[in-house]
């Protein structure tokens, strides 16, 4: 459990719910499930380190969005509690969470330039898919998709690696240590079973990954 934040109480469950769906979009997004005849179960499994910490920096985003709509309500005070809420925690100076959060803008644009690309090729695929059936084999977009796969986690790694350079190596263990015990824990990577193409609507399929997206 994380650790009390005085004032502000436990982590709030909002920031679970945000890593959760997080988690979840980014494995639905790139077609990363596993088979249902090798993984009866469907167990979620930890998500990559990389990956907490792009949760953790979007997480951030989230609540300096939430506290400048505080701000404009005139709830100064809230504002200021939900901006802080991490920083607490990390007991970082306002110039490390500035690296924080520029780290994080950074990241996230470079990744949404990812999905930019690969998004029109999955669409593609889909409706092959649809048309053709899995026993047709690999739809045409295949390659290109798992190319950008590997592209938008090295965007993440590089990131992360940046990040800690720019805080310098006392700030970047005490990052990883805080991620590693309270984040990593509680941000896994839920697989779905595979859908049958010829009756599940592609086009609903986007639609729910766009949601999802949409929430974190």
């Amino acid at each position: 459990m994380p650790r009390q934040l005085g004032a502000g109480g436990t982590l709030p469950r909002l920031a679970v719910l945000t890593l959760l769906l997080c988690a979840v979009a980014a494995s639905l997004a790139f077609g990363e499930v596993s088979d249902a005849r090798s993984s009866p179960q469907l167990t979620p499994k930890r998500a990559p380190l990389h990956h907490v910490y792009w949760h953790f920096l979007r997480l951030q985003r989230h609540f300096d969005e939430r506290a400048a709509t505080l701000e404009q309500q005139g709830q100064t005070k809230e504002a200021q509690r939900v901006r802080t809420l991490l920083q607490k925690q990390l007991r970082f100076s306002n110039a490390q969470m500035a690296i924080l959060r520029q780290a994080g803008q950074q990241m996230e644009r470079d990744a949404d330039a990812v999905w930019a690309k690969a998004m029109p090729i999955m669409v593609q695929d889909r409706a092959w898919l649809k048309l053709n059936g899995r026993s047709a084999g690999p739809p045409p977009g295949h390659a290109q998709v798992h190319a950008l796969q590997e592209e938008r986690e090295a965007v993440i790694r590089d990131a992360v690696a940046r990040l800690n350079r720019r805080l310098g190596p006392t700030a970047a263990a005490q990052l990883q240590a805080h991620i590693e015990k309270e984040w990593a824990p509680r941000v896994t990577v839920h697989p779905f079973p595979p859908r049958d193409p010829l009756t599940h609507d592609s086009n609903n399929d986007s639609k729910s990954i766009s949601h999802l997206e949409a929430q974190q």
